[in-house]
């Protein structure tokens, strides 16, 4: 009997031991496995589809597309048969970098003239980050967050740190559409609301500048990834602000796939907080027709 009930527990115990290796083993390798990229392999279930255009992929699954009221003051989309067709998009990582001096000089050319001085933190109290177009020795010609559209200049390479950015973001107006691509490649695609016909959003080659939570119930969602272009008609929204466009959530998301905006770009909140899981600083941002 004492015989039985021994064999018992030994056998207990090393059926015990043997769990307790095989969990230490499964936790070693899931430390040692490095983190999913969220799109590398099959784009986030959204909460709505894209409608189907000829020359683009539908990214996301065949589910039903909610019904979306229109306010009175918005626009509807096109028809995507009239709207123009999807840009080039580089396959090359992009380069940012951030001020890492509280005061940056810009210069009209390297070793020249000085032709403006930006704060670092700038006055959202953000980071100050550039996008790379150009390097020449210690120099790097930079996209600058300021008016008009498009400046650039040259700032000392010491004066920066530079990374590279994945990513890049394209907005098509007509389709009411953003898309995410990846080495060249579409992998995500989201529906928007772009600005109304009275404040359109620009266009333009821009870039992602900073990114800040917001209080998620509010008009702005839970994050805004401001983005480095401004407002061609409006000086500032509200009382608020410089006039900067961004991509953010809505508490409106009967707007989304309709012209609504003062020029920021809308995204349902679901579908935002999946986007700045992935998207950093110095992502380019291509705002086209």
């Amino acid at each position: 009997m004492a015989n039985g009930r021994t064999r018992r527990a030994v056998t207990t115990l090393l059926a015990v031991i043997a769990v307790l290796l095989t969990t230490a083993a499964t936790a070693a390798v899931d430390r040692l496995r490095p983190a999913p990229d969220p799109f590398a392999t099959s784009p986030i279930a959204p909460s709505y589809v894209v409608l189907p255009v000829a020359d683009a992929p539908v990214l996301e699954p065949a589910v039903a597309r909610p019904r979306v009221t229109t306010p009175a003051a918005a626009a509807p989309r096109a028809s995507a048969s009239s709207c123009p067709a999807m840009p080039a998009v580089p396959a090359a990582k992009a380069a940012g970098a951030r001020a890492t001096v509280p005061r940056l000089s810009v210069y009209d050319a390297p070793d020249g003239r000085v032709t403006r001085v930006l704060d670092n933190p700038t006055v959202e109290n953000a980071v100050l980050n550039t996008l790379v177009l150009d390097r020449r020795g210690a120099w790097l010609r930079v996209q600058l967050p300021v008016r008009p559209n498009g400046t650039s200049g040259w700032v000392r390479a010491a004066d920066m740190a530079p990374y590279e950015v994945a990513y890049r973001i394209v907005v098509q107006l007509c389709r009411h559409r953003l898309t995410l691509f990846k080495g060249g490649r579409e992998v995500w695609a989201q529906p928007v609301a772009i600005g109304a016909p009275g404040t359109p959003t620009p266009k333009g080659a821009f870039y992602v500048d900073f990114i800040t939570p917001m209080r998620a119930s509010g008009a702005y969602g839970p994050y805004l990834v401001s983005v480095a272009g401004f407002s061609n008609v409006l000086n500032q929204f509200g009382k608020n602000g410089i006039g900067q466009i961004g991509i953010h959530g809505t508490n409106r998301p009967s707007s989304i796939g309709t012209s609504a905006s003062h020029g920021c770009v809308r995204l349902r909140n679901d579908t935002l907080r999946a986007l700045v899981k992935v998207v950093p600083e110095g992502t380019p941002v291509l705002i086209v027709d």
